[in-house]
């Protein structure tokens, strides 16, 4: 079934004079992210796999100033990050997860943790909340100037309930292990700017597209 999420970005200005319909190229991006290679995507649809890299990179441009969830009543936020690599080198991922909904709403890739890149991530998170949400982390240092600063409540954990957000990261590794953690790319200017929008239409896929399998829904329809 065709993705119609994907099909509501305006993806027109890629769409052009090509043969490929919108629903094909929809339809590819989805499976991308399901874990599929460009090169089976490219053999299911009869297509060159460059052109589904293009595609894909279409998609997360489209997608790059899209909020990934709703403004609505949260009660608990988890926040945890994680890393992969660019060209070999380093790279952060952090996330927010709405522990009720399992909903990613704030994502991040950069260079380097620090209490600045905390703060970046809360204020999108919280762009996403009613009222100020208990936010809960583990005891890594950079967290504590972050959370004065804002003027926020959160609780340190170990395990418990922040193993939610460790089994969201789970999913995207299962994803980026592929190709094994490490974001290949050409223009290293660009490299945190290109994982970041990879990240991010992971997570509003995530959010939009897959059914969880606990929830039974995908973690946008929980209201």
């Amino acid at each position: 079934m065709t993705p119609h999420i994907l099909l509501s970005s305006p993806i027109e200005d890629f769409h052009g004079r090509h043969k490929v319909c919108r629903e094909i190229k929809a339809e590819s991006c989805s499976l991308y992210m399901e874990g599929l290679s460009l090169r089976a995507i490219a053999r299911r649809f009869h297509v060159c796999k460059e052109s589904v890299r293009k595609w894909i990179l279409k998609f997360e441009e489209a997608f790059a100033s899209k909020k990934l969830a709703r403004r609505k009543e949260r009660d608990v936020i988890l926040l945890d990050e994680t890393k992969v690599k660019r060209n070999g080198k380093m790279a952060y991922v952090s996330a927010c997860l709405d522990l009720a909904r399992r909903e990613v709403i704030s994502s991040r890739c950069t260079r380097s943790i620090s209490s600045l890149s905390t703060i970046l991530v809360l204020k999108e998170a919280l762009g996403s909340c009613r009222g100020t949400p208990l936010m809960i982390t583990d005891h890594a240092p950079w967290y504590k100037y972050a959370f004065e600063y804002l003027k926020l409540d959160y609780i340190q954990k170990t395990f418990g309930i922040r193993n939610y957000i460790e089994r969201w990261y789970r999913t995207f590794k299962q994803r980026t292990r592929r190709f094994y953690n490490n974001f290949p790319i050409k223009d290293p200017s660009r490299a945190i700017e290109r994982i970041g929008r990879f990240l991010h239409l992971f997570a509003y896929w995530y959010n939009r597209m897959r059914p969880h399998e606990t929830l039974k829904c995908t973690p946008s329809e929980v209201k």
